[in-house]
């Protein structure tokens, strides 16, 4: 009897096991396609080590049938490693396939991000923006020199809570259709010569009605481009009347060039507050022209594209430090060009008003000497300036009527020439 009862278990196991092989064979042969696609895809490495780590040693299979692992200590007889591998495969390295994901939308085979972004983000459908550009978008805005600091400061790990890629690639995207659109007329322009390139403004302003200082740069639905500087003087023109002025001028510099499509090589000071995209990724067209895609890293490049409102969270406690930080802001400026331009404010009184009272001195004597507005206020040449204007104070120097009379003729008469140039 107990030599029936062990016949009877042996003939069992033995019966599992073929129904194990059975249940393989057919496994595999229905799934091929999906393995083999899978497997080309480079997808099984990681499948295929989990298996081989814990599996224990196999015999050698044939072209039919699939080896069967030696028996462990599981009550369970293993199938074989092959067979265990493709379980692996399809449970989980399909779904990183079909799961290629960065920033809650797709990315291609090549790192590009798909079509759910683009249409979020409002590009066209066949742009092509790198998964690694978004990577470096937030590098820069977590982890520069500044948020490293407040971080530091505030104990905290994370400066955003979230960062909306689609968002902030869709506002600063608008921003410079709008530059393309200025230039060219056309916003369905995809390919740009050397001489398209140089021939963009050099850069612009950019206004708001809202003058409140901010958490973060205003969100550019707030902003208006209310002036193009088309030349390099154009664009020094303004710089310095709105230093000499005092004036919000709104300026933002476009550096359109060839270089600056180009990736940066950076020291590691400079590089933690530089964006500086992998610029491989957005290869020049086969006749040397440059894509609309390399462009549009150039502007990114220009603005340092920072999160702007609506396309961010800070944490919390950031949020209420940079609040407490904003209270205490004032940007130094008289009035801003818009309010000139629509005669909001009537500049040439108000500047004279501020030159009589004594708060332009400094602007007035530097004018006289012809000094440079930069050797005003930056660095060396600052502090010679602080030097050489303290010493005419103390010698008697002071502003006389007439003084004033042509610093005030004198910037508005350059002010009204570039708004005339410039103006949109």
């Amino acid at each position: 009897m107990i030599t029936q009862i062990i016949i009877l278990y042996f003939h069992k196991v033995k019966l599992i096991k073929n129904s194990k092989i059975s249940f393989a064979n057919a496994f595999l042969k229905q799934n091929a396609s999906k393995l083999n696609e899978i497997q080309n895809a480079n997808s099984q490495t990681l499948a295929r080590s989990e298996v081989l780590n814990s599996t224990n040693t196999t015999n050698t299979s044939n072209n039919t049938n699939f080896s069967i692992s030696s028996k462990t200590s599981s009550p369970n007889y293993d199938i074989s490693s092959e067979f265990k591998n493709s379980i692996y495969t399809l449970k989980y390295k399909q779904a990183d396939i079909s799961n290629n994901t960065a920033y809650g939308y797709s990315v291609d085979k090549d790192g590009y991000m798909g079509s759910d972004f683009n249409k979020a983000a409002g590009l066209p459908e066949d742009f092509k923006i790198h998964k690694s550009t978004l990577d470096e978008i937030e590098r820069k805005a977590e982890n520069n020199s500044y948020t490293s600091d407040i971080k530091k400061y505030l104990g905290i790990d994370k400066y955003y809570t979230n960062i909306d890629m689609a968002e902030t690639i869709k506002q600063y995207y608008n921003q410079f259709n709008q530059i393309v659109n200025h230039t060219f007329n056309d916003t369905n322009k995809t390919s740009f010569t050397e001489t398209d390139i140089n021939s963009m403004p050099k850069g612009i302003s950019e206004l708001s009605s809202d003058k409140t200082i901010g958490i973060m740069p205003k969100n550019y639905d707030k902003l208006t481009i209310t002036n193009y500087y088309n030349t390099q003087e154009q664009y020094n023109e303004a710089e310095q009347l709105g230093m000499f002025g005092h004036i919000n001028i709104g300026l933002q510099p476009l550096n359109f060039t060839p270089q600056s499509m180009q990736t940066q090589n950076l020291d590691k000071d400079t590089a933690i507050d530089t964006f500086n995209p992998d610029m491989s990724v957005y290869p020049q067209n086969e006749d040397g022209s440059y894509s609309k895609e390399a462009l549009f890293m150039s502007f990114l490049k220009s603005t340092g594209v920072s999160p702007r409102e609506g396309s961010a969270t800070l944490n919390p406690i950031a949020k209420s430090y940079a609040e407490a930080m904003a209270k205490e802001s004032f940007d130094g400026s008289l009035t801003s060009l818009d309010d000139i331009m629509t005669g909001k404010v009537d500049f040439a009184s108000l500047l004279k008003g501020y030159a009589q009272d004594g708060w332009l001195d400094a602007d007035i004597y530097a004018m006289e000497k012809g000094v440079a507005w930069q050797n005003t206020s930056i660095g060396y040449g600052g502090a010679w300036f602080d030097r050489e204007f303290n010493q005419a104070k103390a010698n008697g120097w002071k502003a006389s009527n007439e003084s004033i009379n042509s610093f005030v003729n004198n910037i508005m008469d350059r002010l009204n020439n570039l708004i005339g140039q410039t103006r949109v």
